[in-house]
Formats: structure tokens, C-alpha cells, sequence
């Protein structure tokens, strides 16, 4: 064959080529509808009309039940409180089991001079047999005020070699939780070197040396005992300044094998230090920092400690402003306001959902799947797990929302006009708000 013949053959083969891609790609866009849908349907990063998310991780150091019961009432009640007219927000809190801090140097725990027997504890003590405050956690656990553990207890030592949080002593606490109906999968490390049961940050060298309770080896392990019990995150006692991410998850590998989420808890500022006190509130939620949040959207768990304070209310007017600045970002459609379980919940469900989306003509079906957890696996959900899931699609009104096979009712279903990126929605319902003052009701402590 010629050169002139090849270049001839190149060029209508090449010409060929591309009428023939052109044709296919015209085909696939013209004649699937399943990838049309998707070109126009996406998930949402919060739920609508939310642009970020915020959740108090209060370790319960210091706290009475008389000053949980106070504090609670401001933030979760709309009723009248000595801190002012209550803000109605979605605020869980922690608990100890047990009480095994010395009294060698004892402090007061809040302005009536009371010391560490007088926080709120399941246990009397070490005392198994002895219950203290455990019916108003179970109380306060199912009315949605408590939702994490804070370790198993106030294990602190002057003298950090005496470490006593032994596996027997896990072994007895979650035993009577599971016969009270108490059932939390967030653990939050606690205390000085003497909390040998801490665990999560483990390293050979450096602050975190102590940590044993992932060591198989070790009279304090019992991460078995815990992820047994459903437990799915921890904060491993690494303190952030970072006040805002688009995930507050990350993976940890255990030293018994198991793997576990962690989550980063905002605790300090690099110009100030540590945020970590009722008396530092307004530090943490500032106009500009909770704009920020929203700008970038954001989601962040705030350290905290509300209990502990030395004055007759737990937040002063100043600190008690900063709750209510947060509060009025929730009540414009910026901030949603979550406990911290509900928080790490919608995170894990929003970065690993699996879906698929069905489109009939202008209809348009979304399919939920489960969540696809690396960790833990696949996971088939109810609706309950994934409140807040919000998607993208061009009209509401012709989308509907499958868990499995099942279509949500309508009750549960949100659509929702343009945000403020011009495109409307349709998701699943967020929790309902209960502002309900739960401390009528409630045994005392």
C-alpha cells in the first residue's frame, strides 16, 4: 500500500472513531435513565435547611445531680431557670459508674462546698452492691439528657501508679447497665495516668504510654468487653484546636485486633489554651467562629466540662449569652444543634451511605441501601439511623424515598424549596424536638 493510501486509511479510520464514540456516548446519555438521575441527584451535607452541625461532649468531672439537673434545664427545656428562659436544644451529657479518686487533696465540686462523693455516679464508690445515683442515669439515659460514658468512672490518683479500674470492675459495670437498659456506644477516656483502662492513642513513648485497655495482656484490658457491648466510638484523650471538619470520624486500630471509630473533640485554642470549662463558653462559641462553621460547612463535637463550677448557677450571664448566641444559629436554619450520639450517627451515615437512584421519566426514586461501615460492615438501617439524610433532586415533589423495598411514609418524609445554592430537596425528617423538663418526673438524686 502507498503513503498516500495509508494517510487516507488513518484519517477515515480516525473520522470513524470519533462519530462511533460520539454515537455511543449520545446513546448512553439519551436511553439510561438511571445515569441522567444521578447527573441530577446528590446528597446534601446537612439536613435542610441546616448548613453545619454542632454537639457538646460534657464530661460529667465535678457534677452533682443537683447541678446536671440545673444545667439541663437551661439548655434542653424552654422553661423558666435562674440562667434565664431555657433554650430548648438537643444537649446529651456523660456518666461515671464508679468513684475511686483519693481524698488526699480534696476540692470543692461546686459552690456549696461539696467534694467528689457528692458527684453523680451509678455506684457508691467501688461498691458493686451499692448503688448511688443509678436511678436518675437510667432515668436520664432514656429521656435522652445522657448518651455517653465518660470511661468507666473517676479513676484519678494523686499517686498515678495506683491505678484500680481492673477487668473485673468492667465486667461488673457492664453488667448492670445491660440489666438497667443502659446501652451507650460512645466511650470518653478520662482522667491522669491512674485511668489505665484509657485507651486509643497508645504509643511506646510519650503522654499516652499508660494507656492499656486495648492491651490483651494487661490486667485493665477490656476493649473486648466493650465493643462486646456496642460501643462503635471513642474520644482516645487527644485534645483538638481545630473548631470545625467535614468529618469528626477517623479509624483507630486496637492492640487486641479490633478496630474502633474515634472522633475529634474541640477542647483548646492555640492563643488562649484550654476552652475545656463552663467558665470558658464564650471563648468557644464566638460570632465569628460559629460563621465560619456555617461558611465552610462544618460539623464539630465541643469538649466541655458544665458541671465542676465554683457559682450559684452553672453558667454565668456571660457564658449563658454564648448558649444563647449558639442557639439563635439553630433557630435562622445555620447550625443544627445534635447530641453528641446523634451527631457521630448522621456522620457515619452521610460519609457511607449506600444508595441507588431509579428515575422514571421526571420521577425519581431514591433507594437506601444500608451503610457500608469499614469498620464495623454493612450495616441495613431503619429510619432512625439515617434522619437527616437530605438529597439534591429537581422537583420534591416528584421524589420518593425507599428504605429497602419499603417507601417511607410521609410523615417522615422532607421537601424542601431552594437553599441557598439554588436547588431544592427532599430528605428524611430530623429527630422531632422535645423540650420536655424530664427533672418533674425524675428520681431524686
Amino acid at each position: 500500500m502507498r503513503i498516500t493510501e495509508r494517510k487516507h486509511v488513518a484519517i477515515l479510520s480516525l473520522v470513524l472513531f470519533i462519530i462511533c464514540g460520539s454515537l455511543l456516548s449520545g446513546c448512553v446519555r439519551w436511553t439510561d435513565p438511571k445515569v441522567s438521575a444521578a447527573e441530577n441527584v446528590e446528597m446534601r451535607k446537612f439536613p435542610y435547611p441546616y448548613r453545619s452541625m454542632v454537639a457538646f461532649a460534657s464530661d460529667i468531672d465535678g457534677t452533682t445531680p443537683q447541678e446536671f439537673v440545673q444545667y439541663h434545664r437551661f439548655l434542653n427545656t424552654e422553661e423558666m431557670t435562674p440562667m434565664g428562659q431555657g433554650l430548648g436544644l438537643d444537649v446529651g451529657d456523660s456518666f461515671f459508674i464508679y468513684d475511686a479518686t483519693d481524698d488526699t487533696h480534696p476540692h470543692y465540686v461546686d459552690y456549696q462546698k461539696d467534694t467528689a462523693p457528692k458527684v453523680m455516679t451509678f455506684f457508691n464508690g467501688l461498691d458493686i452492691h451499692s448503688k448511688k445515683d443509678a436511678d436518675m442515669i437510667a432515668y436520664y439515659w432514656k429521656a435522652g439528657w445522657i448518651d455517653s460514658m465518660h470511661g468507666y468512672g473517676d479513676f484519678n490518683h494523686s499517686n498515678k501508679r495506683q491505678a484500680l479500674c481492673t477487668r473485673p470492675y468492667a465486667k461488673a459495670a457492664w453488667d448492670a447497665l445491660k440489666e438497667e437498659g443502659i446501652s451507650p456506644d460512645i466511650w470518653i477516656n478520662h482522667g491522669n495516668e491512674a485511668n489505665k483502662q484509657n485507651f486509643g492513642a497508645y504509643s511506646k513513648f510519650g503522654f499516652a504510654s499508660y494507656q492499656q485497655g486495648d492491651n490483651p495482656g494487661s490486667p485493665f484490658y477490656h476493649t473486648d468487653l466493650l465493643l462486646h457491648n456496642g460501643v462503635r466510638y471513642v474520644w482516645n484523650s487527644k485534645g483538638d484546636s481545630t473548631f470545625g471538619m467535614n468529618s469528626v470520624l477517623f479509624p483507630i486500630a486496637l492492640r487486641d485486633g479490633h478496630k474502633i471509630w474515634g472522633f475529634h473533640r474541640y477542647s483548646a485554642d492555640k492563643k488562649i489554651g484550654w476552652t475545656w470549662g463552663p467558665n470558658a463558653i464564650y471563648l468557644q462559641l464566638t460570632d465569628n467562629r460559629l460563621q465560619d462553621l456555617v461558611n465552610k460547612q462544618h460539623l464539630v463535637v465541643i469538649a466541655q466540662h458544665f458541671g465542676g463550677g465554683n457559682g450559684a448557677v452553672p453558667f454565668n450571664k456571660k457564658n449563658a449569652d454564648a448558649f444563647r448566641l449558639l442557639a439563635s444559629y439553630q433557630r435562622k436554619g445555620d447550625i443544627l444543634v445534635a447530641r453528641t450520639s446523634r451527631l457521630l450517627h448522621y456522620n457515619r451515615a452521610r460519609d457511607f451511605l449506600k444508595y441507588h437512584i431509579v428515575r422514571n421519566g421526571d420521577l425519581v426514586k431514591i433507594n437506601i441501601d444500608g451503610i457500608q461501615d469499614p469498620i464495623f460492615g454493612f450495616q441495613h438501617v431503619t429510619v432512625d439511623d439515617v434522619r437527616g439524610i437530605t438529597f439534591y433532586v429537581p422537583d420534591p415533589g416528584k421524589a420518593s424515598i425507599f428504605i429497602g423495598t419499603k417507601e417511607l411514609k410521609a410523615s417522615d418524609i422532607v421537601r424542601s424549596p431552594a437553599d441557598f445554592t439554588g436547588r431544592k430537596s427532599v430528605g428524611i425528617a430530623w429527630f422531632a424536638p422535645v423540650t420536655y423538663d424530664y427533672t418533674k418526673m425524675a428520681p431524686k438524686g
